[in-house]
């Protein structure tokens, strides 16, 4: 009678289980398919040749695949002086968001001064506050930049976008401070110390012991930087006019392609789904070959817990 209870008990419990993967995987599924069906859908249009579109058979998987316009989208970007503005622009804010981030965020979590926690107060107001709203105060800024009556004007030139990464300013940069302090306040103070104890200096110590420790997770905030960069419009259309990125091309594109074929063409809606598989294509190969850094850099820094 006990092994007949026991059984029925392994039982129920084998069915349970099962239940609650099988529900798991509908959730997930789901999920993963409201997610991902917009992205698909952009890229079987972008895959259309133009006999498709007068085709009423055709709904979303083409008959006839066709590069037709990609090759039209790559000819509106302008590819060959965007791709070089934007690639130049996200490494650079990137890797001087990385040094200025670093170096702050290391100070917050290692050393108490006065002001301490309202500097870190002001670090998650950066998280809060939009940049739509300081960014008429930034644009006369680096419009009218100088002392007295010598000024210099750094509109349509890339410093705006380097002193604000420098200056701790930057899109997101109050993120990267918080992940990095975070990540130093997990480290063991030992590591300093043992370096004290031999004779190092602050300096040293930070240079020669704790960012060794510390490129996984650096490495985690310049991707987050160079994607950020990467799909930023905001900065680019405020500080940049006659220097054109991806992401400004982009929104201009659909004046170029409607020319000839209506502002409300179903062509140019494909054309710019093809432009929009293009500009994404370097992020999903580097999310693709980065996920796992990632990951465990987040994990690390404590923003999972």
């Amino acid at each position: 009678m006990s092994a007949s209870r026991c059984r029925t008990g392994r039982r129920r419990t084998a069915v349970l289980t099962f239940c609650g993967k099988a529900l798991r995987f509908v959730i997930i599924f789901g999920l993963a398919f409201i997610i991902l069906k917009p992205f698909a859908v952009k890229i079987l249009m972008a895959f259309m040749s133009p006999e498709d579109l007068t085709d009423s058979s055709v709904n979303m998987i083409p008959k006839h695949f066709s590069l037709h316009y990609w090759k039209q989208a790559l000819d509106g970007m302008e590819l060959a002086s965007t791709a070089w503005n934007t690639v130049f622009l996200s490494v650079t804010v990137g890797l001087i968001q990385v040094f200025s981030s670093t170096t702050v965020a290391y100070g917050l979590a290692r050393f108490r001064f006065k002001g301490n926690r309202l500097a870190f107060i002001f670090v998650i107001i950066m998280l809060l506050v939009p940049p739509q709203v300081t960014s008429v105060a930034k644009y006369l800024g680096f419009k009218y930049m100088g002392i007295g009556s010598f000024t210099v004007d750094l509109i349509d030139t890339f410093f705006p976008l380097f002193i604000s990464a420098f200056c701790c300013m930057g899109l997101k940069q109050g993120l990267y401070i918080y992940l990095m302090r975070e990540f130093f306040r997990g480290l063991p103070k030992d590591l300093e110390n043992s370096a004290y104890i031999d004779g190092a200096s602050p300096y040293t110590a930070f240079f020669r012991v704790i960012l060794p420790n510390a490129l996984s997770m650096m490495t985690t905030v310049f991707l987050f930087s160079f994607c950020w960069q990467w799909t930023d419009l905001s900065y680019p259309t405020l500080y940049l006019s006659t220097k054109t990125v991806i992401p400004v091309k982009i929104t201009e594109l659909r004046g170029w392609l409607s020319t000839g074929l209506g502002e409300n063409s179903v062509e140019t809606t494909i054309l710019q789904n093809a432009a929009v598989m293009l500009f994404l294509l370097p992020l999903i190969v580097l999310f693709v070959f980065c996920q796992k850094t990632m990951v465990k850099s987040i994990v690390r820094s404590g923003l999972a817990n």
